[in-house]
């Protein structure tokens, strides 16, 4: 009876991996969007602080690419509540940067369902492009 369980556990799982990896790629796919339009002037369209801005900045965008090199992990709710703003410890640490909070609300007609989904597609994005 356990092996049956296991078999239908795995089989429902695998399922799910293919339509997940849809959804991962539509996401990515979407954040790239975002990350062109507005990081990449600054952050370069491959994240790594090469941007054509990054020279007029007093402090060089960070490297997107390795933050789970440098933590061993990617902290997603954390880089997600950076990038928004909502968490002043970790609101991009530089007094120049940006946050996307209230820009990406008012794009969505205030609406915190679309402008979070809209995060969470910039988050797939960034994590896409990590260095292993």
């Amino acid at each position: 009876m356990r092996m049956w369980t296991l078999t239908i556990v795995l089989a429902v799982a695998l399922s799910g991996t293919a339509e997940g990896a849809q959804t991962d790629k539509a996401a990515i796919e979407r954040g790239r969007a975002l990350f062109e339009q507005h990081c990449a002037s600054c952050h370069g369209k491959s994240g790594r602080g090469d941007g054509p801005t990054a020279a007029t900045l007093a402090r060089k965008p960070t490297n997107l690419t390795v933050m789970q090199q440098r933590s061993g992990a990617f902290f997603r709710a954390q880089i997600e509540s950076a990038v928004q703003g909502t968490n002043a410890s970790l609101a991009h640490r530089a007094p120049d940067m940006l946050v996307w909070g209230a820009l990406f609300r008012a794009d969505a007609r205030r609406n915190q369902s679309a402008a979070d989904a809209r995060f969470r597609d910039l988050v797939a994005f960034m994590e896409s492009i990590q260095q292993q």
